[in-house]
């Protein structure tokens, strides 16, 4: 991927640290700034040139990350979010999702293995760490009652796409139609479900029992 520039926001100084070093090291990434909390983070956003990713710790001070996210989603809605977190819990998980994250890593997660993530993102994917894809795989096996959210067939066929991990490309090329078109699908997506991201839209649609 084109390098990129990754914020950090983190309140344990000695992690937010090593995660300095490890991001500076990449060949990935052009830019790497550490924040201690939400507050200081959207501080910056408003005088720096904003960044392609953040990586974003759940248990902030003042403000969560959680919090922050849907900050974010408003403020900056072309800025990626990764969680990087030790929370593993399903409702964290799927909160960080729902809220606009496009990725849920937990902090045993090598530097490589972050870095991995990230140009996942950045390719337009999503990035989980095993025991958070298995929560979320876990999830979709359990019967939900149906929310259809009043979506049409086909958006409802994107959504079922995405959730194969599906590019907007290849997605457009499945169900002939154009890219601008899926595109659109996706932003009414978005409306009807409340969600920032194609990741929250997978995750609340499999919630939801709209897909399986």
């Amino acid at each position: 991927m084109t390098p990129k520039r990754v914020w950090v926001v983190e309140d344990d100084t000695v992690y937010r640290r090593m995660l300095s070093r490890v991001l500076n090291r990449s060949d990935e990434i052009s830019e790497c700034r550490v924040f201690p909390s939400c507050i200081e983070f959207f501080d910056a956003l408003e005088n720096w040139q904003r960044p392609d990713m953040v990586l974003m710790d759940l248990g902030l001070p003042e403000m969560s990350g959680v919090e922050g996210i849907q900050e974010l989603a408003e403020k900056a809605p072309d800025v990626s979010v990764v969680v990087l977190t030790v929370f593993s819990e399903k409702e964290k998980v799927f909160e960080a999702l729902e809220a606009g994250a496009s990725g849920y890593l937990l902090k045993s997660a090598t530097g490589p293995e972050i870095i991995k993530g990230l140009q996942e993102v950045s390719l337009g994917g999503s990035a989980l760490s095993p025991a958070v894809a298995k929560i979320v795989l876990e999830d979709i096996r359990k019967p939900t009652p149906t929310d259809n959210y009043k979506l049409a067939t086909r958006e409802i066929e994107v959504l079922e796409k995405l959730a194969l991990g599906m590019s907007v490309k290849e997605i457009a090329t499945a169900l002939d139609i154009s890219k601008s078109t899926v595109s659109t699908y996706l932003e009414r997506l978005y409306q009807k479900l409340q969600v920032q991201s194609q990741s929250g839209a997978v995750a609340k649609a499999l919630r939801s029992g709209i897909i399986k």
